[in-house]
């Protein structure tokens, strides 16, 4: 139970929301309250201020469409309105004086109308007149086209001043041309009636024109059409006059999207590369307008505001009819080029709303500080309480535990205390024996796993620094133990295979000095629980006094608890073998006991320790890695010895050992093997921290029958064959981690009483089907 759980059962559940309520909710209620007023009443005024801001906006808008209207019927009002009366005049006039009457109209229009370019008449002939600006206001320039059967047609050029005197004359061959191919006069005829052409750019003046033209029959009942060219430069230079807001635009488009006068006009142009039909606003520079004319192509013309790249813009558009066709007229301007009065009038709402909120926040802070500062004290107190009462009761509980002192029980009661007090990773009891070389693990206890182990030696020589930093009896702590050299050796030994980090060390003291040391990992609160820890200690301390039991007598007691040699046959063949290419180690049997070693065998317990080639893998000097592998080699000897394995032998980066390997079943082999593995490992781990090498083994255990015999001529060798030697070699390549024991489930049957084990899950594999291994962790 964890101390954030503990709830104080003296504090009403009513006491506590009226404590709130009273010292949080009427603080906070009341600013919240006045920044809800003070915010309702400003977003009011600032949406009824733009508002009246758009409002405006859209009439001024409006008023300034009509205007422009008006300018714009003003503009072709000469076009429309002249070329009718160009008409009758032609119409009803001897096609002698034909040319006299379009010369002396034309001309006074020309001179009186600035944006009309220049007038054109043709028949169904291809005769054709054109009459145009001269090289000042006041002159006028005639061309004509007389088509003669016998000869090419020509050009006649006249200057003629206001009188309609002829200043100079000239000719030029008209080449192809033909009036009655271009469309003003085709579509004119065909039309019947008054025709507007769409803009196109003249090629003399560059300029996009618009021409006006109508058909009518002459006297000699000749079809006749009469043209007046507009140039919309000057509708241009009107539209890019106008000012609308402080940065708004005007253009003047048709229904399909080209330019035909207004802002943009010179880029869309520049861009078409003065093709009419290309003349189109691009998105990339004119994105409000390309967005507005969108609008306007699927909800019609009206008023409506638009938002680009976060703005509001206001725009309006309308339709202006040119004969059959009509025109769309586009305004668009910022929306706060219209409303910077109610922006101004929206900021000095905002300041006041901004004062008046700091003042009413700065007096509810005060008072909320007030109280959360009594209610911290009055937590804090409870809080301690709580604490207090819970480690009292922690205490009690181990306190009252029947056998803490009981020197045949492991109390794991109090390492699992430790852990919940501390919120540890884990936390372990480690005894000092009585030799004064070696550090033995009582108990381990796994707070995630929720597990325990123990039986790990590790000698004080490998573990000098860390000796030295808790024999003065101090609690030490390190948040990074592999980067701190007092607990360094024990972090590469111990901790890294695990993946601690962080490490507090409480040392239990005896008699005549430290007897043992408590380890916490990865405990957030192990200070914090300090004391607690000391009273851990102490009780540790009384227990280690209490069974008065050395390392001779440890390994005693465990050699007692295996099964004994003498409830089953023993082959007198059990020992070690030396085999050519096997470590040489004493106690070979005989040649003659080897011969008679052949056949089945029911229950042989088989070991492979799989190494990393460190020789070949390594930076440093292959010479020293090869002293490091005899002196592991020779450590792995000694243990077999030790544990009573039959045999041992490197085999390039594998180790393989064998017990129980008789014709009767021996049911010590196996608890004798996991014995030898775990001192295997632990020693190991020692002389690979000792020199700064990460671990590079892994260990693999199976127990089954196989089949044995001697091979080959003198000297002959003893082989093993059979599934638990393959599937022995499968647990050691498939261990989880490097420095792990993994055996098989057959394994894990015959000790699970005596040893700990962390299943890893269900597996396939080929030759055996589903089947479930296990992670040999320590002795129970």
């Amino acid at each position: 139970m964890s101390t954030d759980e503990i709830v104080d059962p003296t504090i009403a559940p009513s006491d506590q929301v009226k404590r709130f309520l009273r010292h949080v909710g009427v603080p906070v209620g009341c600013v919240v309250g006045i920044i809800a007023i003070i915010a309702g009443f400003g977003w009011h005024s600032y949406r009824t201020v733009r508002t009246g801001a758009l409002a405006l906006t859209h009439e001024l808008l409006v008023s300034q469409q009509d205007y422009i209207a008006k300018e714009v019927n003003s503009f072709l009002a000469p076009a429309s309105a002249g070329s009718v009366v160009a008409r009758d005049m032609l119409e009803h006039g001897a096609p002698a004086v034909e040319q006299k009457i379009f010369m002396g109209y034309s001309s006074t229009m020309l001179r009186n109308v600035p944006q009309i370019q220049s007038f054109y008449i043709a028949d169904g002939d291809g005769n054709f007149s054109t009459l145009e600006h001269g090289e000042n206001d006041q002159q006028v320039a005639l061309t004509t086209l007389v088509r003669q059967a016998d000869k090419p047609p020509i050009f006649t050029h006249e200057l003629r001043d206001a009188n309609g005197k002829v200043l100079r004359q000239w000719q030029t061959p008209a080449g192809s041309y033909d009036p009655r191919g271009h469309a003003w006069f085709a579509d004119t005829v065909k039309a019947g009636q008054l025709h507007w052409t769409h803009p196109y750019i003249v090629e003399v003046t560059r300029q996009l024109t618009l021409t006006a033209a109508i058909p009518y029959k002459g006297m000699d009942d000749k079809t006749y059409v009469y043209a007046i060219n507009m140039s919309l430069a000057h509708l241009n230079k009107f539209l890019n006059s106008l000012r609308i807001g402080e940065s708004g635009n005007a253009i003047l488009m048709d229904r399909e999207g080209h330019v035909l006068a207004g802002h943009g006009m010179q880029e869309a142009e520049a861009a078409a590369g003065g093709d009419p039909d290309r003349m189109k606003l691009d998105p990339k520079h004119f994105p409000v307008m390309t967005k507005a004319f969108d609008e306007y192509r699927v909800h019609g013309d009206g008023a409506r505001t638009v938002k680009v790249h976060g703005k509001n813009y206001v725009t309006i558009t309308a339709n202006l009819p040119v004969g059959s066709d009509s025109w769309v007229l586009l305004l668009v301007a910022p929306e706060d080029d219209f409303s910077q009065f109610a922006m101004a009038d929206g900021r000095q709402n905002l300041l006041f709303t901004v004062l008046v909120v700091m003042l009413a926040s700065g007096l509810g802070l005060l008072l909320f500080l007030q109280a959360r500062r009594a209610d911290r004290m009055r937590e804090q107190i409870a809080s301690s309480r709580a604490v207090a009462n819970y480690e009292s009761h922690a205490l009690q509980s181990v306190a009252t535990y029947p056998d803490l002192f009981n020197p045949e029980d492991n109390a794991l009661l109090l390492t699992e205390t430790l852990a919940d007090q501390s919120h540890a990773r884990r936390a372990a009891i480690w005894r000092i024996l009585h030799d004064g070389h070696t550090l033995m693990c009582i108990d381990s206890y796994d707070r995630q796993q929720d597990v325990h182990s123990g039986g790990f030696e590790m000698a004080t020589t490998d573990l000098k620094t860390f000796f030295d930093a808790v024999s003065h009896g101090d609690a030490l702590t390190t948040e990074n133990a592999a980067a701190d050299e007092r607990v360094g050796s024990f972090y590469r030994i111990y901790m890294r295979s695990f993946g601690s980090r962080a490490l507090f060390c409480s040392p239990i003291l005896g008699s005549s000095g430290p007897v043992g040391v408590i380890t916490l990992e990865d405990a957030p609160r192990a200070e914090v629980v300090s004391h607690f820890v000391e009273m851990v200690a102490g009780v540790t301390a009384a227990r280690f006094s209490a069974q008065h039991y050395t390392a001779v007598a440890a390994a005693r007691e465990e050699l007692e608890s295996e099964p004994s040699p003498d409830e089953v046959a023993h082959d007198p063949n059990q020992g070690f073998l030396l085999a050519p290419g096997s470590l040489g180690m004493n106690g070979q049997p005989a040649a003659q006991d080897l011969a008679n070693m052949e056949g089945f065998f029911p229950a042989v317990a088989i070991m492979v320790i799989s190494l990393s080639d460190m020789v070949m893998t390594a930076q440093n000097d292959p010479m020293a890695n090869l002293k490091l592998i005899d002196m592991m080699a020779g450590m792995l000897q000694d243990i077999a010895r030790q544990c009573g394995l039959f045999s041992i032998r490197m085999l390039g980066h594998r180790v393989v050992c064998v017990a129980g390997c008789s014709h009767t079943p021996d049911k010590g082999a196996v608890f004798r093997m996991a014995n030898a593995a775990l001192m295997m490992r632990e020693n190991t781990l020692a002389v690979l921290a000792k020199e700064d090498l990460d671990p590079v083994f892994r260990i693999g255990i199976d127990v089954g029958p196989v089949f044995g015999g001697m091979l080959g001529k003198a000297p002959q060798a003893f082989n093993l064959w059979g599934d638990a030697m393959g599937m022995a070699e499968m647990m050691a390549q498939g261990a989880p981690d490097v420095g792990t024991i993994q055996v098989t489930e057959d394994v894990y049957h015959q000790l699970r009483q005596n040893f700990l084990f962390r299943e890893r899950g269900r597996f396939f594999i080929p030759g055996a089907g589903l089947t479930r291994t296990y992670v040999l962790a320590g002795r129970r």
